[in-house]
């Protein structure tokens, strides 16, 4: 049991840090640096604590969110290296002792796009994560939570395009913008109708499988 809670904590810590990562300039960059180096820490943990994982991933039947979830998680387990990768190359506080000359530019692309892509591809991830949550909850609470998620979900796709996710996800917008003039409660509500949409994608991709054995037994 301390195990498992010890894992939803560090879940959750890793939940609220995303968001706030996303603000690197209107947090600071000196306070970026400290985050992202205690996300990178956090990811570490999480990945051992689920070792067991890897030497599963070959056995039993294959299924579509088996080969789904396997293919998700390889991919963030990539942009999760490159993403700390790419900001140490770049830093301006905490790792000014390692330099490379010539890479720092390129370096800043990268981080960029990647820091968009994980957002989006953790977001998925948590909420495929989510079902076993929902199983344990009755009808009616099950329905007003979706209700509730459904509706944060549909400002969630406004906020998506109002961010401008998909320029800086395809390399179309190789600077990030930040309006220092708004609120800064406004920039995390949108992140987090954001996260609400794409855990919804997640979640319901994990049905996927659910609804399709249904409709074929009838």
């Amino acid at each position: 049991m301390r195990r498992k809670n010890f894992r939803i904590a560090l879940d959750l810590i890793m939940t609220i840090l995303l968001p706030m990562l996303m603000a690197y300039s209107l947090i600071g960059e000196k306070f970026h640096e400290i985050i992202g180096s205690a996300m990178l820490l956090l990811f570490v943990t999480h990945h051992i604590l689920n070792r067991k994982w890897y030497g599963s991933i070959c056995k039993g039947k294959q299924t579509f969110i088996r080969i789904f979830r396997s293919l998700l998680n390889l991919v963030l387990l990539i942009l999760m290296i490159l993403q700390p990768v790419s900001g140490i190359l770049m830093s301006r506080y905490l790792y000014t002792f390692i330099r490379i000359k010539g890479v720092s530019a390129y370096a800043r692309e990268i981080h960029l796009m990647i820091g968009y892509w994980c957002y989006i591809l953790c977001c998925i991830h948590a909420g495929i994560h989510l079902v076993s949550f929902m199983s344990r909850l009755n009808t009616q609470k099950k329905v007003l939570i979706s209700g509730i998620w459904i509706l944060i979900s549909v400002y969630g796709i406004y906020a998506f395009f109002k961010r401008q996710f998909p320029d800086y996800m395809f390399r179309k917008t190789l600077f990030a913008f930040f309006d220092f003039s708004e609120p800064r409660v406004l920039f995390f509500l949108d992140y987090l109708s954001i996260m609400a949409l794409f855990v919804l994608i997640g979640y319901m991709i994990s049905n996927i499988p659910k609804v399709s054995k249904k409709n074929s037994s009838i």
